[in-house]
């Protein structure tokens, strides 16, 4: 495990604290949450990439709908 240390002002730290505090969980896993989402994203789109230079387009299609479902998915569950 590694440690990423990230620094921010005192507004940001205090928005952050209420965002982790209003959804029930720690800033930690707020984060993390955070980087799972643009890490599935990147390989979402490496796949739709892939599928598209093997010139298979309905695939292709396929995973660019699953990309735009997780999306407005994870939208929906910050939101919330």
């Amino acid at each position: 495990m590694k440690t990423i240390p990230y620094r921010c002002d005192e507004s940001r730290h205090k928005a952050l604290l209420g965002a982790a505090k209003s959804s029930g969980t720690s800033v930690q896993r707020l984060f993390d949450n955070f980087v799972t989402h643009v890490l599935t994203e990147q390989q979402l789109e490496a796949r739709f990439a892939a599928r598209k230079a093997r010139g298979n387009p309905e695939r292709g299609r396929e995973l660019l709908a699953e990309f735009r479902r997780r999306l407005s998915k994870g939208a929906a569950q910050v939101n919330v």
